[in-house]
């Protein structure tokens, strides 16, 4: 009896502590905390109530021969390329322009980023859909990050090299391995990450590697208008755009008839 009671306490010491479970946050700071509460109504400096109407033309210098501004070919348009957030391409997070480095959920309801910083976790949101009706998942991220790595400019490998993977947990749940521990950045780097459309790219229709001057499918609050090549293109304000109600959008986007033209 001594003895059985001596192993089951020696094995009882070496069992590892369990590390606790990240709680599920809907913004992250890179220093301090987020300004933002979870409630927050509207960015301290976006008018809620800004005033709706007309059409923003904007000039760009050279021309284009592509919509498809994640590869290394062809001259992409004007205005396709998101910094976190655009016009028709959206991210998982978006920064605030009154923080150091705080990002908020766009797509991603909440974020999850393990004790040792060697694995984030995004919740997507249940309404996030695209500009034709079907939902975004985690196989959209997951094909999202496979493709640029693989296929889209060579800075996306560069960029996202501490990254070991990406995996589904569940249809809106998705997570990514690091290679690495203890880099504060690397959670933020990822939600910064542009989503595309799998089920767009991969209908035997379209062909990410080559360019082309179709109308690409995004999740943002604009579409493609008007074309003429190498010379114009329009953006159309999408009128069912999923977004419209997040509080981080409050006062942008709202113009009746809109268009954003560049020349």
């Amino acid at each position: 009896m001594r003895f059985a009671l001596l192993f089951l306490f020696a094995f009882t010491l070496s069992l590892p502590a369990r590390a606790e479970d990240p709680k599920p946050q809907h913004a992250i700071a890179l220093h301090g905390s987020p300004k933002y509460p979870a409630d927050f109504k509207h960015l301290d400096y976006v008018n809620p109530d800004a005033p709706k109407g007309g059409t923003l033309k904007n000039s760009a210098l050279g021309t284009f021969d592509s919509l498809n501004p994640f590869l290394v070919k062809g001259i992409p348009a004007a205005g396709l390329l998101p910094l976190g957030t655009g016009m028709i391409y959206e991210s998982l997070m978006n920064n605030s322009d009154d923080e150091p480095f705080s990002m908020y959920g766009i797509i991603a309801e909440s974020i999850k980023v393990s004790p040792d910083r060697d694995w984030v976790e995004f919740k997507l949101r249940p309404e996030a859909k695209w500009a034709d009706g079907v939902d975004i998942t985690a196989d959209d991220v997951v094909w999202s990050f496979d493709t640029l790595t693989t296929k889209g400019q060579p800075l996306y490998k560069i960029y996202w090299g501490d990254v070991k993977g990406a995996n589904t947990i569940d249809k809106k749940t998705v997570r990514f391995d690091f290679k690495v521990k203890g880099n504060a950045e690397l959670p933020m780097i990822m939600a910064q990450m542009p989503i595309l459309p799998k089920h767009f790219w991969t209908d035997g229709k379209h062909d990410f590697e080559k360019t082309s001057l179709d109308a690409p499918l995004g999740s943002g609050p604009y579409k493609v208008g008007k074309i003429v090549p190498g010379s114009s293109i329009e953006y159309v304000r999408n009128e069912n755009w999923w977004g419209k109600d997040l509080p981080y959008f409050k006062g942008m986007y709202e113009s009746r008839n809109p268009s954003v033209q560049w020349w």
